[in-house]
């Protein structure tokens, strides 16, 4: 028997199981698919307490605190990782360029800030754009410079699963949680498609999976929200920074040459089709932002699924049940919330402050 069952292994799931590991929990993590492999691993893995895009700061100011919590945690969990494991997850701080196109966009974006308290920005006007990142268009209007980076979600999941077993975390892949057992209103464990495991204590992470959980007690309002992404050749582009516009799309450079552009935001399910308009619309915007990737040659593409709560605010707390619990539905702010709001809910659980 588990202390603590957490169930969902992407980013958020693997953070906690590892935050409860650390504090001398015996923990089970369970995941329908191989860990890392959903939300986490289509993420584009942008880190930043301010930047983001409109489409983002539907979260509001939990969203904010959440990311402004988060950020001073990312130096070290990516230097502890490396320790641990021996794997790079190329945390960058390469900063974030929220570039606009034209005056109102500039007057949106640096109001945005100002009212939001974002602390240390710097407005950069065209000239001074160009020449940090003489490949963006010349008809960018300005643009905010903020702190931000990111990370390799490739890297990410398979580090955080390899750091969880290392701590003792007991991983079980590929095996679906199908109900919560409760007996008089108290956890008594999970069912899976396998068989049945005891524990104190139940985590939900599963992301847009958790509204499928028989025995949970509450209405889920978690929906998946599509998004198709793009990686682009970017050798001959060399960006400096990551690139956010007001509503998308977004470039992020990594370390190998490599570009993310992205991405849709769809409600069409969980449909992983790519679609002619969606791409289309993506490589578009993205030649309006880089008229020269429009030489760049395609890598990759693909779709993920965000959860995204139906009143887009993040689902972190005690459930209906006794000793269970929920963290989930960070949405369009991918990866970057996701320490401080598994150090909320271990919190939560364990009565001891973390963040």
């Amino acid at each position: 028997m588990s202390d603590t069952v957490v169930v969902g292994g992407g980013i958020i799931g693997l953070l906690t199981a590892r935050y409860l590991a650390k504090a001398g929990r015996e923990v089970t993590l369970i995941d329908k698919s191989e860990l890392g492999s959903g939300a986490t691993w289509a993420s584009a893995g942008i880190i930043s307490p301010h930047a983001t895009s409109g489409s983002t700061d539907i979260a509001g100011e939990p969203g904010l605190i959440l990311r402004n919590l988060s950020f001073p945690l990312w130096p070290k969990i990516s230097q502890s990782i490396q320790e641990e494991t021996g794997i790079d997850i190329e945390f960058t701080l390469q900063g974030v360029l929220l570039v606009s196109f034209n005056k109102k966009e500039s007057e949106n974006i640096r109001s945005k800030a100002k009212n939001n308290d974002w602390g240390n920005t710097n407005w950069l006007s065209s000239t001074e754009v160009l020449e940090k990142e003489p490949e963006l268009s010349k008809e960018i209007d300005g643009a905010l410079l903020v702190e931000g980076g990111n990370v390799e979600v490739r890297n990410l999941g398979p580090a955080l699963e390899i750091s969880c077993r290392k701590l003792g975390v007991e991983i079980r892949s590929g095996e679906l949680v199908g109900e919560i057992l409760s007996e008089k209103n108290s956890i008594k464990g999970v069912r899976t498609e396998r068989n049945e495991i005891h524990s104190s204590s139940v985590i939900i992470c599963a992301g847009t999976g958790t509204s499928k959980i028989q025995g949970i007690n509450i209405d889920v309002p978690i929906i998946p929200q599509k998004g198709q992404i793009i990686s682009i050749d970017g050798r001959k582009i060399h960006l400096n920074h990551i690139i956010l516009t007001e509503n998308d799309p977004y470039f992020v450079p990594r370390s190998n040459g490599k570009i993310i552009l992205g991405a849709t935001r769809e409600w069409a399910g969980e449909d992983e089709r790519l679609t002619v308009g969606g791409l289309s619309w993506l490589m578009n915007g993205g030649i309006e932002i880089i008229p020269n990737i429009k030489d760049s040659a395609i890598k990759e593409t693909w779709t993920g699924f965000r959860p995204v709560t139906t009143d887009y605010l993040p689902l972190i707390g005690k459930g209906n049940i006794e000793r269970l619990y929920f963290c989930s539905g960070n949405g369009p702010s991918g990866v970057g919330p996701a320490p401080a709001s598994a150090q909320i809910i271990v919190s939560l659980l364990t009565g001891e402050s973390t963040v």
